[in-house]
């Protein structure tokens, strides 16, 4: 007779112990709190820097965003304190044996210093408007690591509440994963739209590779994306509600269950089903959401499909699904390789267009900026209210996904003692551009302004006219940068390991006095 599988049991209070070890489910649920706090936060935080540009670290978006965070840690560290209580007081060395709970402890320390190490960052670098930068990356891998460690803590937990836990984390998994299109989903791509779709596959074969081994059955990829399409949903509608650009809500729930239909397939068959899948379905859904999001050029798709295949190889190839591969174990030579492919791609992509949360400097003054565009053409007036003598303008400017345009900037005469300038930018495409007006003061120092606008739109705003912070680079960058970027690489091979080693163990290992074991 066949038992069941452990991840299929019943919650029911009391129905056994939890594996040794195991996160109990109110710290599962707890942790479930922040990460939903986290994820809405996290697309309010971009919504709020393409609308209103850089503030004070402590706006709403970002305590709600490092809030959700450490709600989640601090569940993690009340684990870690009871498993320390159970192994005994001096046995430190059982926590640190517990890899679930070590990536989990290390993807939170993690999401919480890349905070203050993305302002050093733009301390000695200047701007870096780009998601993609090392380390907003670097945080990304730290709340997908928080997010896997969870789930692989909670993978073996039972009693009322288990699964709920399970699928939330879960939930964290598919989320931490797409949040580097957060960008294109928002309209406010930095980089070449060709990357778009097949990035989104990379997030969503990840996804279905560490769900299928954390949280086993044909069916509980679907389950997670049905919650996560439904968080998405709620903030698409939440934000413009409070008066914030909205956000694409990815069509992955049908993406997810065509490859869960094909569930009784290898998992290589699996992730090759769904990235080819994931630019075919997502393309009619961005022509749908047009408003909200990038749209990718309808020559693109058959090379975004050929890109999205190579992700779900190099997905299989990290999990160990493919034979005909050399399957290297060591950690470090993976994270070297996947380290080497993200930094040939970036290089390969265009330059981002210093935009999307500019990185404003000392605020000189405020000016009453107006944009009216059609689709090509936008139509620039600032009028600063206070006498300006030592204000010398250069030029306007315009930039969408490394795109640059510039064009005229002028004086105007003006009735009043207010200085008044015009300017107008020719050859936009359809989307979100950032648009700038650009000034020098008497001591040679550039001053801007700056407004986001989309096509056939007029916008009417107070805005800052302040000093750019100077934009440097150099080896040293490159070289911590490198750095970082292997860093990543090795936090998310770590998970992809950690998935396929925490599954193995469960399937050879009953619990004990049970007698129940994955079949």
């Amino acid at each position: 007779m066949t038992e069941a599988p452990l991840a299929s049991m019943p919650d029911r209070p009391g129905a056994m112990p939890d594996r040794p070890g195991a996160m109990p489910v109110r710290l599962g649920l707890v942790a479930a709190v922040g990460a939903v706090m986290a994820l809405g936060a996290t697309y309010w935080d971009d919504a709020w820097h393409t609308d209103k540009g850089r503030d004070e670290f402590a706006i709403a978006p970002h305590l709600l965003l490092y809030g959700g965070v450490l709600i989640t840690s601090l569940s993690v560290l009340a684990w870690a304190v009871t498993r320390w209580r159970s192994a005994g007081l001096r046995n430190v060395r059982a926590l640190a044996a517990d890899p679930a709970l070590l990536i989990a402890g290390i993807g939170g320390l993690v999401t919480l210093a890349s905070a203050p190490l993305d302002n050093a960052w733009h301390e000695l670098y200047g701007r870096d408007a780009v998601l993609w930068s090392p380390p907003h990356l670097l945080a990304v891998a730290g709340t997908l690591c928080l997010s896997v460690g969870v789930l692989a803590g909670l993978r073996s937990t039972t009693g009322q509440g288990a699964d709920a836990a399970r699928l939330f984390a879960a939930c964290g998994v598919i989320g931490a994963l797409q949040i580097p299109v957060l960008e294109y989903d928002s309209d406010v791509p930095q980089f070449s739209v060709l990357w778009y779709l097949p990035v989104a596959s990379l997030g969503l074969c990840l996804a279905l590779a560490l769900i299928d081994d954390l949280w086993p059955g044909r069916w509980r990829p679907l389950q997670a994306a049905a919650l996560y399409t439904a968080l998405r949903a709620i903030v698409a509608t939440g934000l413009p509600s409070a008066g914030f650009s909205g956000s694409f809500v990815p069509p992955i729930l049908l993406a997810v269950g065509v490859a869960a239909s094909v569930g009784h397939r290898p998992l290589r068959l699996r992730l090759a089903v769904a990235a080819c899948l994931t630019p075919l379905i997502w393309w009619p859904a961005l022509q749908a959401q047009a408003d909200v999001a990038a749209l990718v050029p309808l020559d693109q798709l058959p090379l975004a499909v050929a890109l999205s295949l190579a992700a779900a190889t190099l997905v299989g190839w990290i999990h160990g699904d493919w034979s005909f591969a050399p399957q290297v174990r060591s950690i470090g030579f993976k994270s070297l390789l996947v380290a080497f492919m993200a930094m040939v791609a970036m290089g390969a992509a265009a330059d981002q267009a210093t935009a999307h949360d500019p990185g404003q400097g000392t605020e000189r003054s405020i000016a009453n900026m107006n944009v009216t565009r059609s689709t090509a053409v936008a139509s620039i007036s600032l009028t600063v209210p206070e006498p300006c003598d030592g204000l010398t303008p250069t030029r306007s400017v315009a930039r969408r996904s490394g795109v640059v345009l510039t064009g005229p900037l002028r004086s105007s005469p003006s009735p009043d003692r207010s200085c008044q300038f015009v300017g107008k930018i020719s050859g936009m495409s359809a989307g979100r551009w950032f648009v700038y007006v650009e000034f020098v003061d008497t001591s040679g120092q550039k001053l801007e302004a700056w407004v986001p606008v989309k096509e056939h739109q007029t916008t009417s705003q107070r805005r800052s006219l302040y000093v750019p912070p100077a934009a440097t680079s150099g080896s040293g960058q490159l070289l911590a940068g490198a750095v970082v970027l292997l860093l990543v690489a090795g936090l998310v091979v770590a998970c992809v390991r950690l998935a396929k080693a925490t599954s193995t163990t469960t399937a050879r290992s009953p619990v004990v006095g049970s007698g129940v074991a994955r079949s």
